[in-house]
């Protein structure tokens, strides 16, 4: 699946609104079986529209912290809903939003030059250089391991790695943007049924060869060069990937 570029990179108004309320309901703020404030007293008090207000409920329901019922409002239904990511991307934008559930926990950094057979793994030049980080991803909301990700920056980038290391829940595609001005213009995602085994296993909790998701990700900037690769593996019962796919014709092509 190929992801290109669509306006700024900045986080969208009802991805904060909807991440500001989750927050308050895990402090306590909003308490299970309790109701959240109205549509029209979230819109006054974020200084938002009312659409992005349903926007960012809409959020939140999805991700399993409240439900929506009409003429009663928006019921707090958990504070510590289970652990299932999905994912529908149509833009990098979308993209960042995903990455805000997960944060990255770095537990090795390493200089490597890809074999033949990393190459043909990472789809990548045989002998090419990269910096090579690894480690779990953890829900923001439950604190486990979500997934485990293998991320290969371009060596080119380096300077980059400390604030990567202070940023943990920023995609690192969006910190290399920043911190050398360039634009990630297009992503490439390609998704594999794998079987989890071994020390991963063990790490993901998950049995020994249980089914998982392999998320490949290239990205490119606005010259083409491959700036990063990701190579992330979720348990199948933990995430599920959705295309939005519409129909082209003869007037929009």
């Amino acid at each position: 699946m190929l992801v290109k570029a669509k306006g700024t990179s900045k986080t969208k108004r009802y991805v904060e609104v909807a991440n500001s309320l989750i927050a308050e309901i895990v402090s306590g703020r909003y308490t299970v079986g309790t109701l959240l404030p109205t549509e029209h007293e979230l819109a006054t008090h974020f200084a938002v529209s009312r659409q992005t207000v349903r926007a960012a409920l809409t959020i939140m329901k999805e991700r399993g912290y409240i439900t929506r019922k009409k003429a009663v409002g928006s019921l707090v239904e958990s504070i510590n809903p289970s652990v299932v990511y999905s994912q529908s991307v149509s833009t990098i934008e979308d993209l960042i939003q995903v990455a805000m559930s997960e944060v990255r926990s770095i537990e090795s950094i390493n200089s490597i030059a890809l074999d033949r057979a990393m190459a043909r793994q990472l789809e990548a030049p045989v002998g090419s250089e990269w910096i090579h980080m690894s480690g779990p991803r953890i829900d923001a909301r439950s604190t486990q391991a979500g997934c485990w990700a293998n991320i290969f920056i371009n060596t080119a980038y380096e300077g980059a790695l400390e604030t990567i290391r202070q940023h943990p829940q920023m995609m690192i595609s969006d910190i290399l943007e920043k911190h050398y001005a360039i634009t990630i213009s297009e992503v490439r995602q390609t998704v594999f049924a794998v079987l989890i085994e071994g020390d991963m296993a063990q790490r993901l909790n998950v049995e020994e060869r249980s089914a998982g998701l392999r998320i490949l990700r290239h990205y490119k900037d606005d010259q083409g060069q491959l700036v990063e690769l990701t190579e992330t593996v979720y348990p199948a019962k933990r995430i599920s990937v959705s295309t939005h796919l519409k129909r082209v014709t003869s007037a929009t092509q």
